[in-house]
């Protein structure tokens, strides 16, 4: 059953039998016992359509020229007002609480029931959210893809062990979580498809993913990193844009889009004062003579 069939099948228990029946009374009794539930479970950032929203916010933001995220904000904002603990409680629910060795907010969470909500965003890749749209099939093709891949990678060189790791990532998710359990056991580390460490993990913990629970650690420390990332691709993309629209100024001698390349940066460390953006004008220059060359030869400049 998908997210949206759960909040059908609210809306039917909300309406269900006769105005002032006790059938209504009861089945609008057990809507609020099963948002008192995701809340508990899932906390507040679970709510229905809540990530949707927090995608349309940061998005609207990224074409203003804000480099800002509205989860982290959120997720901020608490702990400036609740502190750490309670804030984790409220937007994450008992997944949150201090020792709690799995996360299930992710699972039990309807934040997010419209794909590809992330498409109204600024990202280097758009894969994630076309994969959502297409639902589970997507995530079967993106894993089959991937993890094909990477055993043919780890063929042709003869490493054995990207060859399991693609052959994992292929595998259903009960197989692949089993053996993602028993090598966290063995080695005591959480690593990510590529091989890397992700974090130190406990035999508590590898159990967990072994029957298909995400250890809270480890969600914590990916959601973070997907976030900064985030945040950091964002900042180069414009960077790089302009960077080109000076260069392309100079390369055309048009001090008119010089002017609006200086522009477009005086804006953005206006509005990203922590994140402050500087003209690396011995770049920009030999970008601009790239500029004047053919494009076969800057193309044959940069062949190995």
């Amino acid at each position: 059953m998908g997210r949206g069939s759960y909040l059908e099948l609210m809306y039917r228990m909300w309406n269900t039998g006769e105005a002032g029946s006790r059938e209504r009374a009861d089945g609008r009794k057990a809507v609020m016992i099963a948002l008192g539930t995701l809340m508990l479970f899932g906390g507040g950032g679970g709510l229905p359509f809540l990530e949707d929203a927090e995608d349309v916010a940061t998005g609207f933001g990224q074409m203003l020229g804000f480099n800002w995220n509205a989860k982290k904000a959120r997720q901020d904002f608490l702990e400036r007002t609740f502190g750490r603990e309670l804030a984790q409680f409220m937007d994450k629910g008992l997944s949150g609480v201090p020792g709690v060795p799995i996360d299930v907010s992710g699972r039990l969470g309807m934040g997010n029931l419209i794909p590809g909500t992330g498409l109204l965003q600024e990202k280097t890749s758009y894969t994630r959210d076309y994969m959502e749209m297409l639902g589970p099939a997507g995530d079967f093709v993106s894993r089959v893809a991937e993890g094909g891949k990477q055993v043919l990678g780890g063929a042709v060189t003869g490493d054995a062990s990207k060859v399991m790791r693609g052959a994992m990532q292929m595998a259903p998710k009960a197989v692949a979580n089993v053996q993602k359990g028993v090598e966290m056991g063995f080695s005591g580390q959480y690593k990510d498809t590529r091989g890397g460490k992700v974090s130190d993990v406990t035999t508590t913990e590898a159990i967990m993913k072994a029957i298909g629970f995400q250890p809270s650690s480890v969600a914590d420390i990916q959601e973070g990193n997907y976030l900064r990332q985030q945040a950091k691709n964002f900042y180069n993309m414009k960077s790089q844009e302009i960077r080109a629209l000076w260069a392309k100024g100079i390369a055309e001698k048009d001090q008119d889009i010089i002017a609006r390349a200086r522009a477009a940066l005086k804006d953005w460390n206006t509005k990203n004062p922590d994140q402050p953006m500087v003209a690396n004008l011995p770049a920009i220059i030999k970008k601009a003579k790239e500029l004047q060359r053919d494009k076969a030869d800057r193309i044959a400049a940069t062949a190995p």
